[in-house]
């Protein structure tokens, strides 16, 4: 089975080492002895690749989303056609917000794609830190680095609640208590790390799901040794985050 991730604006939007989040699904995947194709989708490319199995956008500053807004547009209907069938989707930072309604500025308002029901606002202050965030299925960790206050929509369902550091509201205390959002198969959050490299169990529930919508009978499997050895030096240093920041165990 070759599985096909499609990889949005990689040149624009690939700062805090998101393209790593790429990296780490085509190892895991290959790992388990799947053929993987990496489609990078840039400014000018027609449309997105037939029988996309996985999509990933990574982050970057207004300037860059700025740069690739109109022609993210023209693909927004078709993303958002993927995300309601189930398709997993990973969207970091500014990748989430052009993916989002809008974002809103201080020269004025960009219009979002609408795969996602939430809305940001670029803020003068920088919220950065080493941020813990429990969600259904155990901690993730990560590094928060953005200025903006993203709010979801009524009955949009976050990623997860903040243990420590900075979520959706960034430092605002009053709209800190959560970070990222979720729908269907679909994930944005701010975490960078990146996300994927930090947290192995992430990148094998996106690749578990993009499995299961060809063959809802299949499974992932085992990684091997190698898989192994990689999720050892993941665990230990998603551990040593979280000491670092007063998190004593993966279930505090």
């Amino acid at each position: 089975m070759k599985l096909r991730i499609a990889h949005l604006y990689p040149v624009e939007l690939g700062i805090n080492g998101d393209v790593g989040n790429v990296t780490v699904l085509a190892k895991r995947a290959r790992a388990r002895g799947l053929d993987v194709e990496i489609v990078n989708v840039g400014r000018g490319t027609p449309a997105l690749p037939e029988a996309v199995d996985l999509i990933h956008v990574g982050s970057g500053p207004l300037a860059a989303v700025q740069t690739v807004q109109a022609d993210a547009l023209r693909h927004a209907e078709q993303l958002r056609e993927l995300a309601a069938a189930g398709a997993p989707l990973l969207a970091i930072g500014g990748g989430w917000e052009l993916l989002g309604s809008r974002i809103t500025h201080d020269d004025g308002e960009l219009e979002g794609l609408g795969v996602f029901a939430s809305r940001a606002v670029r803020e003068p202050s920088q919220s950065v830190a080493e941020t813990v965030v429990r969600t259904g299925d155990g901690l993730i960790a990560g590094f928060a680095n953005h200025n903006a206050l993203t709010t979801l929509d009524a009955g949009a369902e976050a990623l997860g609640e903040i243990v420590r550091g900075f979520g959706n509201g960034g430092s605002a205390a009053e709209n800190s208590g959560f970070e990222g959002i979720r729908h269907e198969a679909a994930i944005g959050t701010h975490l960078h790390g990146p996300i994927l490299a930090l947290n192995p169990a992430l990148a094998d529930h996106l690749l578990e799901r993009a499995l299961q919508r060809r063959d809802p009978d299949r499974s992932l499997g085992d990684g091997g040794d190698e898989l192994a050895r990689l999720d050892s030096w993941s665990e230990n240093a998603r551990l040593a985050l979280m000491r670092r920041i007063g998190v004593t165990t993966p279930t505090s």
